[in-house]
C-alpha cells in the first residue's frame, strides 16, 4: 500500500494512526503528495487531486472514509474483529455518524483557511467563515452534552481518531481555542496520547506545545 498525502493533513494523519492501530503500518509506505503542483502524478492517481489517497495494487481509494472501511476489512481478516467500527447494527451507524461530524467540522475549518489562502483580502467574505466556524462551534456544543472520556485505550475507533487529529489540526491552523467550547476534551486528548503509540509520532511540524503532546 501507498499513502499519499502531506505532513499538516489531519486525514491524511488519520490513515497513519488507523494503519497503525491495525498493525498494518509495515504494509503502506508514505509518499508525500502536493495538491497544489499540477505536475504531481497525485490528479493522475486521483482524478480529484485530493489526500489522502491510498494505492493498494490496481486500486485507488480515496476518500478517508472509504480508507477506514477498506482497513475495517483488513482488521476483520487480521484480527477476526472490527477495531475501528465496533459492535453491530446501529452501533456502527452511530460510530460513522461521530466520523461524518468531525470529518464535516475539519471541512468546515478548511473552508474557511482557503477563504484566507485563495481568495484576495478585498474579496474574502466575512459571513461565509462565521457561517462555517459555526458548524465547528454547534458539533463542539454536541460533543460536549456527550461528556467524552476516552476509554479504548490503544484500540481507538475511527471517530475517536478522527476527533485527536481533528483537535491537533485546529490548533495548528490557530482557528479557534476548542477548550473554551469543550473543556473535558484536554483531558481526553490526554488519555488518548498516552494509550495510541502513533499519535505523537504523526503530530505535524512546528505544531504549539501541550500536555498531551
Amino acid at each position: 500500500m501507498i499513502l499519499r498525502t502531506s505532513m499538516p493533513s489531519p486525514f491524511g494523519r488519520m490513515v497513519k494512526i488507523a494503519a497503525d492501530v491495525i498493525g498494518m503500518t509495515a504494509d503502506m509506505s508514505v509518499v508525500s503528495a502536493d495538491t497544489n503542483d499540477p505536475n504531481d502524478n497525485l490528479r493522475q492517481q486521483n482524478p480529484l487531486g485530493k489526500i489522502p489517497t491510498l494505492l493498494v495494487g490496481d486500486d485507488i481509494l480515496y476518500d478517508t472514509r472509504v480508507i477506514f472501511d477498506y482497513f475495517d476489512q483488513l482488521s476483520m481478516e487480521k484480527h477476526g474483529k472490527s477495531i475501528l467500527f465496533p459492535g453491530s447494527g446501529m452501533d456502527i451507524i452511530r460510530e460513522k455518524t461521530r466520523l461524518a461530524r468531525v470529518i464535516g467540522m475539519l471541512d468546515a475549518g478548511i473552508l474557511v483557511v482557503y477563504e484566507s489562502r485563495f481568495r484576495p483580502e478585498n474579496m474574502r467574505v466575512d459571513s461565509f467563515v462565521e457561517y462555517q466556524l459555526e458548524k465547528v462551534t454547534r458539533s463542539f456544543a454536541e460533543i460536549k452534552a456527550e461528556h467524552p472520556v476516552y476509554e479504548n485505550g490503544a484500540a481507538p475507533t475511527a471517530s475517536d481518531i478522527a476527533l485527536a487529529c481533528a483537535l491537533d489540526h485546529f490548533d495548528y491552523r490557530k482557528q479557534l481555542d476548542w477548550c473554551d467550547h469543550c473543556p473535558s476534551l484536554a483531558s481526553w486528548m490526554i488519555d488518548f496520547s498516552n494509550a495510541v503509540a502513533s499519535y505523537k509520532p504523526t503530530l505535524p511540524d512546528d505544531i504549539d506545545v501541550a500536555d498531551w503532546r
